[in-house]
């Protein structure tokens, strides 16, 4: 489940808060979100002369770790297949889902992560690949927890970013008012649904109003010496209004469409297209660029 997939579950729920957990402290829920646990692969490859950066790819939130390999089994063999030192890590893991625990931890085990693989292999820099919720947590790294001069490049799959909605997992188009819309004017709810479950409270994080959201996007995104591609899709359904939830829209930054670059393909959606070859071949050219 995205990000924004748990901020409309999280609105539609707010509508079933009893008296009692309204009351609740509004600070409870955030200050105890664990970070989650890890599943990391064992560091058995060796960057080369020809592609001196590991690759650390983050999966999104969607599906269980379970079925982690088979979703990026083409990704991952289209890297490995072209020389690249290609490692799958999934963080904030709880409940059986991926990124689903405090954001800012699950960004340290991001760096944690990144610092081992450039002390095993040797490497100066890694390079980043993310879909969805791992785009975040990247960005986070990146810029808050100052990952940037350990990252060469950082590709992005539909990710989350600025001007999402919420609505799209409601299957409505252009509805009267969007759960990002109320939130918004009514910041209080933010605290009090954080209190109220630790999912919730993982999907607070990333509201307009809340101190994380903002420290990632109100200012500028990208960091200086890493570089930035993106791919949206228009058929996206949870990071909505698309492809523009999906764009960012910062100097330097390739932003490509799916329907744009294969016209032809079969259509994908939010988690369909990191499974795809033309994505894993869309991957690779950024890599190289």
């Amino acid at each position: 489940m995205g990000i924004t997939a748990r901020i409309t579950v999280a609105v539609l729920g707010a509508t079933l808060l009893s008296t009692t957990t309204a009351q609740a402290s509004p600070d409870a829920g955030a200050n105890s979100l664990p970070a989650g646990t890890t599943i990391e692969p064992s560091i058995d490859c060796a960057p080369t002369a020809a592609h001196p950066y590991p690759v650390v790819v983050l999966p999104g939130g969607d599906g269980s770790p379970e079925q982690t390999e088979t979703q990026w089994a083409t990704m991952t063999a289209t890297l490995r297949e072209a020389g690249y030192c290609t490692l799958v890590f999934q963080g904030g893991i709880a409940n059986d889902k991926r990124w689903d625990g405090d954001m800012p931890g699950e960004a340290k085990q991001v760096g944690d992560f990144i610092a081992k693989v450039r002390q095993t292999t040797g490497a100066d820099r890694v390079e980043i690949v993310a879909h969805s919720a791992g785009t975040i947590v990247s960005n986070y790294y990146l810029k808050l927890l100052g990952g940037a001069p350990t990252v060469s490049h950082a590709v992005f799959i539909t990710p989350e970013v600025r001007g999402c909605d919420g609505a799209g997992v409601l299957g409505v188009k252009n509805p009267p008012v969007t759960p990002v819309q109320l939130l918004t004017a009514m910041p209080f709810l933010e605290p009090i649904l954080a209190a109220s479950s630790p999912d919730l409270a993982v999907a607070m994080q990333m509201t307009p109003t809340a101190p994380v959201y903002k420290s990632i996007f109100d200012t500028q995104v990208t960091q200086p010496g890493v570089t930035y591609s993106v791919i949206a899709t228009r058929n996206d359904q949870l990071a909505t209004p698309a492809p523009a939830c999906s764009t960012l829209d910062e100097p330097g930054v390739v932003n490509a469409v799916y329907e744009d670059l294969f016209p032809g393909a079969d259509p994908v959606d939010h988690s369909l297209i990191r499974s795809t070859t033309n994505t894993a071949g869309w991957v690779l050219q950024q890599l190289q660029r």
